[in-house]
């Protein structure tokens, strides 16, 4: 008969070296994919960051105070134009009436020295909304500032918002138009149309409340007469 006791002995050494030697492969054959994964991270070109957006225009980002805007005296204590929107909203029309008041602020005093087309009132005052004699303008003016204003607000408008014809600047900013044929655009001139825009929108009210009031014209002077 065959000692079974001795045949153990082999089986077991032979069976205790195999699981070493498993456990001695195992680890290599686990790890080994993950090291091959980083090796190819390493060697894959690196991946290019979007560019950054480019920054938003002035009139997106501008506040009173800030600057930006000429003739800017950080004075809103209404906060009317608390927002970016509302301030270029504001500006465009305070560019807009102090263009006007300027026109307004030298045609009213010559027209009561020249009397150009015999409008004064009979007291020598200029026609206007408190004094009268509007009625008295010739139809074809009325006409004529109309086409013009429409010309020039449809002129403001594709600045402003662009069009097919015109491109819309990054750097517009409210009033700006793009008239400038003797080249004088700077900040210092901004602020001088602003700051004389200003003076003329009260010397125009002044105008009209004096005349009103005294029944007199400003400059009694008259030329023609």
């Amino acid at each position: 008969p065959v000692d079974l006791h001795y045949l153990r002995i082999p089986v077991m050494a032979l069976s205790f070296a195999s699981s070493t030697l498993a456990f001695n492969i195992a680890p290599s054959a686990v790890f080994a994919p993950s090291r091959l994964a980083a090796v190819r991270m390493q060697e894959a070109a690196p991946v290019d960051a979007p560019p950054a957006p480019p920054p938003l225009p002035k009139i997106k980002t501008m506040m009173v105070g800030d600057g930006t805007l000429a003739g800017d005296m950080g004075f809103d204590p209404l906060q009317l134009a608390d927002s970016p929107d509302k301030l270029a909203f504001y500006r465009e029309a305070e560019v807009k009436h102090a263009r006007l008041a300027m026109l307004a602020a030298f045609g009213w005093p010559v027209s009561e020295i020249t009397n150009f087309g015999g409008l004064l009132n009979g007291d020598g005052r200029a026609p206007s909304l408190l004094n009268g004699g509007l009625g008295n303008v010739n139809g074809v003016y009325w006409g004529a500032v109309v086409a013009l204003a429409v010309y020039w607000e449809k002129f403001g408008l594709d600045q402003q918002f662009g069009s097919k014809d015109v491109s819309k600047s990054p750097d517009y900013l409210p009033g700006m138009l793009g008239f400038d044929p003797l080249g004088a655009d700077s900040q210092g001139m901004r602020a001088a149309e602003i700051t004389n825009g200003r003076v003329a929108m009260v010397a125009i009210t002044v105008f009209a409340l004096e005349e009103a009031l005294t029944r007199a014209p400003i400059f009694p002077i008259n030329l023609l007469h």
